[in-house]
C-alpha cells in the first residue's frame, strides 16, 4: 500500500557540519500503520531543536576538555548559539556520555584484554572528594565516584564495583593511603599491587628532613632579605648590549656598566635560585638553594669588591652585602645548612639515585629502559651501607635520619617493587596526579579557583569520564563506525511540544469528550470517503 502524503514542515537548523539550512520534512500517512516520518533528520537534529546534534558534541569537546567557557564557546562558535544554549547542551552530551560508558563496560572490558588499575583520589577542603580508577595501559577512564573520604569502605565498594564491570586487573598501583591498600587486598588478594615510588621519597623525605628544612625557611624569613635584594634588582639597569657586544670582541669602553652588569648577574643568582623544575620538596629544597646561592654570592661579590674601579659598583656593592652578609655569617643557619645538606646528599639523594629518579622531567619518560631487579639490587647496596653508617662514630642527625630510612624502605620494600609477569606495573601514581590536574585545570580555567571544589564536587565524576572523549582509540572501541552526533542523539531526552496553555487543553479535552459521546472521534485525520478516493485518483493515474 502507498503513503499517503500527510503534511510538510520546515525547519531553520544550524549545525556546525552542514552549516545554516532549512529541514523539509515530508511527513507520510498509512490508513493502517499511521504516521512516517524521516529517519534521517532525527540523526541531524532532534525534534523541536534549532541547534543540530553536532554542535552539542562540539559544545561539550570545547567545554569539559579544552576548558572553554560557555561566554567563550558562544562568542567563537559563529553559530549564534548563547551562553545558556552552549551550557544546556554541553550539560546534555555530559549526561549521555556517562550514560554511554557505563553501558559500553563489557566492550570496554573485551578490547582491554588485560588492565592495570591506577585509583587516586581529588578534593578541595571542605568538599567530597573526586576517587578515580584508570587503566595505566591503555589510559581509559574506567570508573569515577563521590565519596565523603578514601575509606577502606568506600575504596572497597569502588573496587568492587570495577572488579563486577571489567573483571580482575593483572596489576594495580596507587598512593601508601591505608584505605585503599587494604581494600584492594581485599578485594584483588591474589594481584600484585605496587605503591607510588614518588609518594614513597615523599613521605621518606618529609620524615628525614621537613623539620630542619622548615627551621632554616623560618630563620631565612626571619632575617628578611628577600624584599630588599628585590628591590636593588629593580632599581638596576638592565644588561647593556652594547656593552656586552665590545666584551665579545674582548674590549670595554664603559668598564662601570660591566661591573653593573656583573653585580646583576649575582643578584640574579640568588633571587632566581628557588626557581626549579622538579618534583617539589624533599626533591628540591627550595629553603638550602636559597642559603646556598646567598654565602656563594657574598663571596663571589667580596672578590670582586677587590676588582672594580667605579664608585657607583662600589657603593651598589656594599649595599647588597649588607643583606647577604645577614646570611652568610650566620653562624646558627650555617649549622643547620651545613646538616640538612648532609641528610639530603648522604641519605635522601643516595636513595634517590639507587632509584634512578631523574633530576627533571617527568618519571614515565624513562619507564621502558627500568629493570626492577638492578633497581632492587642497587637500593639493597645504599641501605646495607647505610647500615653500615649506624656503627660508625657519625652526627646524631646523620644516625637519625639513616635509621628512619632503613626502617621505611623495609616496611615498604615489597610493595615497592611488587610487579605482575608482563611487568606492565608502573613505578608511580604520577598518570593520575597528571590526570587530576588537567580536570581541576579545565574546571579553573572555565569558573575560577573559589568555584572549583564546588563544580568537582557536583559534575567531577562525569567531568573525569568525559576526559575519555580524547582518547581516540577509546572513542573507536566505544563508538565504532556509529556517527557520534545521531548516537547522541538517540539518547537525548525529547523536548516537551511546546505552545499548549492550559485553557487551550481544557477546550481539547471537552471537544473530545463530546466527540465521544456523539461517536463522531476518528482513528485517523482522513475520513473512509476520503482515503477510498485517494486510492481511486492515484490507480487512475
Amino acid at each position: 500500500m502507498r503513503l499517503l502524503s500527510y503534511t510538510t514542515r520546515r525547519r531553520s537548523v544550524v549545525s556546525s557540519y552542514y552549516g545554516e539550512f532549512t529541514a523539509i520534512e515530508h511527513i507520510m500517512m498509512c490508513s493502517i500503520h499511521g504516521i512516517f516520518r524521516s529517519e534521517a533528520l532525527p540523526n541531524i537534529v532532534s525534534p523541536y531543536c534549532t541547534y543540530a546534534n553536532d554542535i552539542m558534541i562540539d559544545s561539550a569537546m570545547k567545554r569539559f576538555i579544552d576548558g572553554r567557557s560557555c561566554s567563550e564557546i558562544s562568542l567563537e562558535s559563529g553559530t549564534g548559539i548563547s551562553e545558556r544554549q552552549a551550557r544546556n547542551l554541553s550539560n546534555m552530551a555530559l549526561d549521555i556520555f556517562v550514560t554511554k560508558h557505563q553501558e559500553s563496560s563489557s566492550i570496554l572490558r573485551d578490547s582491554m584484554k588485560s588492565y592495570v588499575l591506577q585509583i587516586d583520589g581529588t578534593t578541595d577542603s571542605e568538599f567530597s572528594m573526586i576517587v578515580a580508577v584508570r587503566d595505566a595501559l591503555s589510559g581509559f577512564t574506567l570508573y569515577a565516584r563521590k565519596c565523603y573520604s578514601e575509606s577502606i569502605e568506600s575504596i572497597r565498594d569502588i573496587l568492587q564495583d570495577v572488579k563486577d564491570r571489567f573483571g580482575i586487573p593483572s596489576g594495580m598501583t596507587s598512593d601508601m593511603r591505608a584505605g585503599i591498600l587494604s581494600a584492594a587486598m581485599e578485594v584483588f588478594p591474589a594481584v600484585p599491587i605496587r605503591i607510588c615510588l614518588m609518594h614513597f621519597l615523599r613521605a621518606l623525605g618529609k620524615d628525614i628532613m621537613e623539620d630542619i628544612y622548615t627551621d632554616i625557611g623560618r630563620s631565612i624569613n626571619s632575617v628578611g632579605i628577600r624584599s630588599p635584594l628585590k628591590e636593588i634588582l629593580r632599581s638596576m639597569p638592565d644588561y647593556d648590549q652594547r656593552t656586552l657586544y665590545e666584551i665579545e670582541k674582548r674590549y670595554c669602553n664603559d668598564l662601570e656598566s660591566m661591573e653593573v652588569m656583573a653585580v646583576r648577574r649575582e643578584l640574579e643568582k640568588i633571587l632566581h635560585s628557588t626557581e626549579r623544575s622538579g618534583y617539589g620538596f624533599p626533591f628540591s629544597l627550595r629553603n638550602l638553594d636559597f642559603f646556598i646561592a646567598c654565602t656563594e654570592a657574598d663571596k663571589n661579590i667580596a672578590d670582586l669588591s677587590s676588582k672594580v674601579t667605579a664608585s657607583k659598583s662600589s657603593a651598589l656593592i656594599s649595599t647588597i652585602r649588607k643583606e647577604t652578609g645577614k646570611i652568610a655569617s650566620n653562624t646558627s643557619l650555617i649549622e643547620k645548612a651545613r646538616n640538612l645538606s648532609g641528610v639530603n646528599a648522604l641519605i635522601f639523594q643516595k636513595i634517590r639515585d639507587a632509584f634512578r629518579i631523574p633530576d627533571k622531567g617527568s618519571l614515565s619518560d624513562d619507564e621502558t629502559a627500568i629493570d626492577d631487579l638492578i633497581i632492587h639490587e642497587n637500593c639493597d647496596i645504599t641501605i646495607g651501607e647505610m647500615e653500615v653508617y649506624l656503627h660508625a662514630n657519625i652526627p646524631p642527625h646523620l644516625f637519625t635520619a639513616a635509621k628512619k630510612a632503613i626502617e621505611r624502605y623495609r616496611e615498604r620494600e615489597s610493595l615497592l617493587f611488587a610487579n605482575n609477569p608482563e611487568h606492565t606495573i608502573p613505578r608511580t601514581n604520577n598518570g593520575m596526579e597528571r590526570f587530576f590536574r588537567k580536570v581541576r585545570r579545565n574546571v579553573r580555567k572555565r569558573c575560577g579557583n573559589i568555584a572549583t571544589g564546588n563544580i568537582l564536587t557536583h559534575s567531577g565524576e562525569s567531568l573525569a569520564l568525559f576526559q575519555n572523549m580524547s582518547n581516540p582509540e577509546y572513542v573507536k572501541i566505544v563508538f565504532g563506525s556509529e556517527d557520534i552526533p545521531a548516537l547522541f542523539a538517540r539518547y537525548r531526552k525529547p523536548f516537551k511540544k511546546p505552545g499548549m496553555t492550559r485553557k487551550k487543553m481544557l477546550e481539547l479535552v471537552d471537544a473530545g469528550t463530546k466527540m465521544i459521546m456523539d461517536y463522531s472521534l476518528q482513528d485517523s485525520p482522513y475520513s473512509e470517503s476520503m482515503m477510498q478516493a485517494a486510492y481511486a485518483s492515484r490507480s487512475v493515474e
